[in-house]
């Protein structure tokens, strides 16, 4: 993957998709070799996901993930 520029990605709070193409919140942080997803919804979500689990970045709107939305739930905290 090409080098990323995380802090202005979570300054954009650009959205996250993951493998199976579904929307699972906006970046909003970097923290160490993670990222932080705020998911909003009928309840609030944060997920620290290890950067090793992005499998690209669209260049302007999208990160995607390299995991499928059902296993997105075990990096909640």
């Amino acid at each position: 993957m090409a080098v990323v520029d995380w802090n202005e990605i979570a300054q954009a709070k650009k959205v996250v998709k993951t493998s199976d193409q579904a929307a699972c919140g906006n970046i909003v942080a970097e923290y160490k070799d993670n990222i932080i997803i705020i998911a909003h919804g009928s309840k609030l979500h944060e997920y620290m996901v290890p950067k090793s689990k992005v499998d690209r970045y669209d260049g302007s709107d999208v990160v995607y993930l390299n995991i499928p939305y059902s296993l997105l739930s075990s990096f909640d905290f």
